[in-house]
């Protein structure tokens, strides 16, 4: 376990995890992103929590994986992709929030600000003049969250999956500089 505060931890994520990962996801997936998905999110979780996306992941070069723990309960999942590369900005040394969700539960706790604090360290730790994700565009509370805490959009693009329902694909690449 990796103490990030006193209440907050990050467990590494192991292949022998995939079950507990997909139950995970979706206990707090779902909740805020149902909506989104003609099928519930089907496709959605087979394509990202399966055994071999996992396997895939997590032997990705650069690539950590965490559940987070609130207390002593399992609250999230953190994934983050160190030298990744943004699209927007070529050659430069990046780090990739790739994924970030928290149980409804314990929004507003803080613990959002904590673990974005805590990869911003990681990222200058790896050398990273900046750091980046991608969010919905619908997601207002998400990227008022990001813009606090001085993430700029440097790009829009259309979430072109499946079962997608059209008038949530639209996405931004946030980023942050570090240096």
């Amino acid at each position: 376990m990796i103490q990030v505060s006193k209440e907050v931890a990050l467990k590494p994520i192991h292949l022998e995890d995939q079950r507990e990962l997909l139950e995970l996801a979706r206990k707090i997936y779902l909740p805020v992103y149902r909506h989104l998905w003609t099928d519930n999110g089907a496709f959605y979780f087979e394509k990202n929590y399966s055994i071999t996306n996992l396997e895939q992941e997590l032997a990705e070069k650069g690539s950590v994986y965490y559940f987070i723990y609130y207390k002593t309960n399992s609250i999230g999942i953190l994934r983050i992709q160190f030298d990744k590369e943004c699209m927007d900005f070529p050659g430069e040394a990046a780090t990739k929030l790739h994924r970030i969700y928290l149980d409804p539960e314990v929004h507003g706790l803080g613990i959002g600000q904590l673990l974005l604090d805590w990869t911003i360290e990681q990222s200058k730790a790896h050398q990273s003049s900046l750091l980046w994700l991608e969010a919905m565009d619908t997601q207002k509370q998400s990227l008022q969250f990001y813009q606090k805490n001085n993430f700029q959009i440097s790009g829009s693009f259309k979430l072109e999956v499946p079962n997608i329902i059209e008038k949530w694909q639209g996405m931004h690449t946030m980023y942050l500089r570090l240096l």
